[in-house]
This record gives C-alpha cells, structure tokens and sequence, in this order.
C-alpha cells in the first residue's frame, strides 16, 4: 500500500511539471513567429520541437495511466483480500506494481529528455536565420520599392548587422511560403500529439482491463492456487539439495515471488 501511495504521489508531481512545459510562459516564445526562441524557422528547430512535444505527450499519459490503476488496485485489492484470501490479493498486487514501476521509468525517462529537449530549444539553438535567406528576403523587398528605412520599422524582426548582412529572428509573416510552413507543421505536431495520447489511453485501458479481470474472486483464486503450487515446488527443489549449495540458492528463490504467473494472463506492457 505505501509502495502505491509513493508511486501515485510522484506520477502526480511529475504530471504537474509536465503540464508546464505544454503552456504558460513556456510554451508561447516557442510559438510565435517573431520570437527569438520560435521553432518554426529551420527544420532542426521543427525535429527538436516534435520530439519535445511528443516526449512531453509520453510523460503524462504514462502518469496518468498509473494514477488511474493505482486508485482501482487500492479499492480491488482490499476487497479481494476479504472475500478471497489476503496472500492473494498481496500477490497480485505485487505483481501489478512491478508493471507500474515499468511505466514509471518511462514517464520519468520522458520527462527527463522533455527538459534536456527544452533546453536545447530555448539556448541550444540558433537564435536568427541565416544571414543570406533575410539579405535575400532584403533584397526582394528593396525591389517593391520600399525604403530601408520604412521596411526596418514595418518589419523589427529584421536587422542590419556591422558587417552589412541581414538577419531575422524567426519568419517573415508577409511571407506565404513562410506562413504555409507554420500552419502545416503546427497541423503535423498537434496531430501526432493526439494520436500519441489517444494510442497510450487505448493502452492503459486495455491494462485497466487486464488489472480489473485479475482481482476477479475466481480468477484471483485460480491463479494463488497455481501460484502456490509453484512456489512449494521452488521450495522443495532446494531442500532436496545438498547443504553447501542451499544457502547459496535459497536466498535467490523468494516466496513471494512476483515472477510466477500461472494462470493470470500475460500483462501487456
């Protein structure tokens, strides 16, 4: 139970830090166009920020996956403990919990790399575009007859620098390629985006599936029944050898041992 409380807690502040990441403050330099931290200007700045994106998306339906089990394994194990047996329901349990821990590594591992991606976006990276594509852009305006001078101060995203090149923070808005490149990769992100929290809520449901079958009274008596069987046999095996390498094997088999099955399916990890 306390195994239970501690893996919810930390699943919950890591779903408050993650949610940070996706909005607020951090979340708006990167996305607008006239900001020095925009992800829209090169495609390695594209490739940083999907990955971002989508580790942050990992991060939290992981957490959530594992806040949600853990809130249903605390009401189902109680109960089966009283209407089946308190060593099956521990057994079990413990076995849920070892795929819980899994899912946790996941999350934080994503949660991790969300923070190093982070970084990378907002120090990491160029700040201007290259000095030859805003020349470029310069040099296309100039021809439309506009001034240097009405152009700088229609446009302050885009600089002169000392040695007589140009650069601009991020995109060039009266540009319709520029704006077309915006559009469909911010299409492309939020769509993967979805479709990563859609495909991982599908998943934690079909464990959810599995946990609440497994705390079923016969189901759950089925398989102690198989597991005790086996682990009597693990027993056995080591009284029946010799003494100088019982120590030594005795203390590797565990009577509640997690790794025994039986009859419960295969959980889905």
């Amino acid at each position: 139970q306390t195994q239970m409380d501690n893996l919810s807690v930390q699943a919950t502040l890591i779903i408050g830090f993650a949610l940070s990441m996706w909005a607020g403050e951090t979340l708006m330099p990167l996305l607008e166009d006239d900001s020095q931290l925009c992800i829209w200007k090169s495609w390695y700045h594209l490739f940083f920020a999907s990955v971002f994106f989508i580790f942050v998306a990992v991060c939290i339906s992981c957490c959530l996956i594992i806040v949600s089990i853990v809130s249903y394994i605390k009401q189902a194990a109680q109960e089966a403990a009283l209407i089946v047996s308190t060593g099956a329901a521990v057994a079990v349990t413990r076995q849920h919990l070892n795929t819980l821990n899994y899912y946790f590594v996941v999350a934080y591992a994503s949660f991790t790399l969300s923070a190093v991606l982070l970084i990378i976006l907002y120090v990491g990276l160029p700040s201007r575009l290259p000095a030859d594509t805003a020349e470029h852009r310069l040099s296309e305006l100039s021809g439309e007859g506009e001034s240097q001078e009405g152009w700088g101060s229609e446009l302050e995203s885009i600089v002169e620098l000392f040695d007589g090149t140009f650069s601009i923070t991020c995109l060039d808005p009266r540009n319709p390629r520029d704006n077309a490149v915006r559009d469909s990769w911010g299409a492309g992100i939020a769509a993967a985006n979805t479709l990563v929290i859609l495909s991982m809520s599908a998943w934690g449901y079909r464990k959810f599936l599995f946990v609440r079958q497994s705390y079923k009274p016969l189901q759950l008596l089925s398989w102690f029944v198989t597991y005790q069987t086996e682990q009597k046999q693990k027993h056995d095996a080591v009284a029946s050898l010799p003494g100088n390498r019982r120590s030594r094997i005795d203390s590797e088999v565990d009577s509640t041992d997690t790794s025994a099955r039986g009859g419960l399916p295969t959980s889905p990890k």
